[in-house]
């Protein structure tokens, strides 16, 4: 497994393990899948800023990863969200960890001390992802996503690295 920066050319295979959890999970709280111009323009926005990473297994993208803005506000400079992505075939077998720990090195690096997850209740591989991984459930906003007809509460993560 490679773990390395995102380049142009991986954006279309990350949006294609995106618009997967859009479309038939709720892991997102998007509902409709992203076209490749928006989602390039999500991704040069956050890169241009943070950390942005790939899995690379093989010639295959197989996961990614990514810091942005937790808040606006300057006082929040050195917490930033943190999104992990990983294709389905790829789940439980180590590469969420691996794109973790990179995240969190480059994180360090650029000052950042904390991160922030928000994970959706039904994401119970999420939930024991970041569990098993130091982070602390610090809060809960109830029923403040609805998908698929179901209102969801959403949990907060964090993590002092």
């Amino acid at each position: 497994m490679n773990i390395r920066n995102l380049t142009e050319c991986d954006i279309a295979r990350c949006l294609e393990i995106y618009n997967y959890y859009i479309e038939e999970t709720t892991v997102s709280f998007e509902e409709e899948p992203l076209t490749l111009e928006r989602f390039s323009e999500r991704v040069n926005g956050i890169r241009a800023k943070y950390p942005f990473i790939v899995a690379e297994d093989g010639e295959k993208i197989v996961g990614y990863a990514y810091l942005d803005l937790f808040h606006e506000r300057s006082a929040y400079r050195f917490t930033a969200d943190l999104s992990i992505y990983l294709d389905k075939s790829m789940l439980s077998r180590g590469t969420g960890g691996l794109l973790l720990d990179e995240i969190e090195r480059r994180g360090k690096i650029m000052g950042i001390t904390n991160i922030i997850s928000l994970v959706t209740e039904e994401n119970e591989r999420s939930i024991a992802f970041h569990e098993k991984h130091g982070f602390r459930r610090v809060g809960r906003l109830e029923k403040v996503g609805v998908k698929f007809g179901r209102k969801l509460d959403v949990f907060y993560y964090q993590k002092s690295i």
